[in-house]
């Protein structure tokens, strides 16, 4: 049954069964040590020389085609892996010194119990390495990558440099460095080049009607977002308002670690002399709490009074728009989320949760090599990690919130003028026909 569907996959006057055929065969009678790491080269070769295991002996090794990387793609690699040189080859410039860029290759182990895999992470890591240090950028790490219909965004979020304008901003927009434009964001679509593009800040109206559509990306920050209701903006808005939306909504931390201030419980502080507790304690969503202040109905963080109130006594009106737009309570737990009637996060224990060391006093001395995984069911593809006092957090998917709305119906396209009525004319009288005199 097998090698009949085998056989019917052909390609010219070739069958896939004969061709494995072929290749296991030669592989079989070459014997090469390495054959796992050849066996491309060898399917390779068996298309292109046309080779059939019953003449072996007729074929040649020596002529062999070996499958080559394509020239402009290993220059770029070995550019981006290389030492980072600011200048020309004939003058070579070193770079001033970078801030401190997580280290992706350890950070994927993790991510790998939680079912993410990461693809060139080595490159990855020294393309934000590079950025980190061209863009003069801070605390700089890879927050995700969204999917788009013809390419997807890598997405590295950070602080950025002091030396960024913003030239003049509405009123309603949250300046750089506030609110939620707390971090910066930059995108690129293929990371030897190394081009990291940094997303404009987010404004209010953005966010308002980012939460109404649905839209998928094209992987063109330029272009144009056709949805209804209207979104003002270029595809870079609205991926800069998912991050934003994304961000606030996931960013989770162990219980205890912060704590609420006194004289404002809208704002949180570290808690002083904190230390992780035991990883018995951390495995159920009671253990861990929001970080972040969700974003509220107006698309800002805090709330802005109207720049011309009148009479009106500016207390009273703030207590009416906080009434109108609450605020979520800080350090909600994860327990207290809820989607569609389910919960808002799920949580798994894996690998090995035995504690090593168990008598020991301080928690310092002991060892558990368990991992936890906790998923956003809010956002899908939203996956936290920890593991040995180590938690990492990243985003993989569309950027699509969990919602039962399925049709989101497109902005219609503009109707275009009638076109003007031409003033009626009398018809046309033509001559009668002239009879042709015959010719001599």
């Amino acid at each position: 049954m097998l090698k009949e569907k085998l056989q019917q996959i052909k390609d010219g006057n070739t069958n896939l069964y004969d061709h494995l055929t072929n290749v296991l065969t030669k592989i079989l009678l070459d014997n090469p040590k390495n054959a796992f790491e050849l066996f491309e080269d060898y399917s390779l070769q068996v298309k292109q020389s046309g080779y059939v295991f019953q003449k072996h002996q007729e074929y040649d090794n020596a002529s062999r085609p070996i499958a080559q990387l394509d020239p402009e793609i290993a220059k770029q690699t070995l550019k981006l892996i290389g030492k980072i040189n600011l200048g020309t080859e004939d003058e070579p410039q070193d770079p001033p010194q970078a801030g401190y860029v997580p280290n992706l290759p350890e950070e994927a182990v993790l991510f790998e119990w939680a079912g993410l895999a990461i693809d060139e992470t080595y490159k990855i890591f020294k393309s934000l390495t590079l950025l980190s240090v061209t863009k003069q950028a801070s605390q700089v790490r890879l927050w995700g990558k969204i999917l788009g219909r013809n390419k997807d965004y890598f997405i590295a979020e950070g602080v950025a440099g002091t030396n960024v304008e913003d030239g003049e901003l509405p009123p309603d927009v949250e300046a750089r460095g506030s609110g939620v434009n707390t971090k910066s964001y930059w995108a690129t679509t293929d990371i030897l080049s190394n081009d990291w593009i940094e997303l404009p800040l987010v404004y209010p109206q953005h966010i308002t009607t980012a939460r109404q559509i649905r839209y998928i990306f094209t992987g063109n920050l330029e272009a144009d977002v056709i949805t209804n209701p209207y979104f003002f903006g270029k595809e870079k808005h609205l991926l800069k308002a998912q991050i934003v939306r994304i961000t606030q909504s996931t960013q989770i931390a162990p219980k205890g670690q912060f704590t609420l201030r006194e004289d404002d419980i809208k704002e949180i502080d570290p808690t002083q002399d904190y230390k992780l507790p035991p990883f018995n304690q951390l495995i159920t969503l009671d253990s861990w709490v929001h970080k972040t202040q969700a974003i509220l109905k107006c698309g800002r963080l805090t709330i802005q009074l109207p720049a011309d109130l009148g009479d009106k006594d500016p207390e009273v009106e703030q207590k009416l728009m906080e009434a109108a737009d609450p605020q979520e309570p800080r350090l909600k737990p994860l327990s207290q989320d809820r989607i569609l009637g389910r919960r808002g996060w799920k949580i798994r224990i894996c690998g090995d949760t035995t504690d090593y060391n168990p008598q020991a006093k301080d928690v310092k001395n002991k060892q558990n090599n368990g991992v936890i995984v906790i998923k956003s069911n809010t956002w899908p593809g939203l996956v936290s990690v920890y593991q040995n006092k180590v938690f990492q957090q990243m985003y993989v998917g569309y950027g699509f919130k969990l919602s039962d709305q399925h049709f989101y119906p497109k902005q219609p396209q503009l109707v275009q003028n009638e076109a003007v009525d031409v003033p009626e004319q009398p018809e046309p009288n033509f001559p009668a026909e002239v009879p042709q005199q015959p010719i001599d």
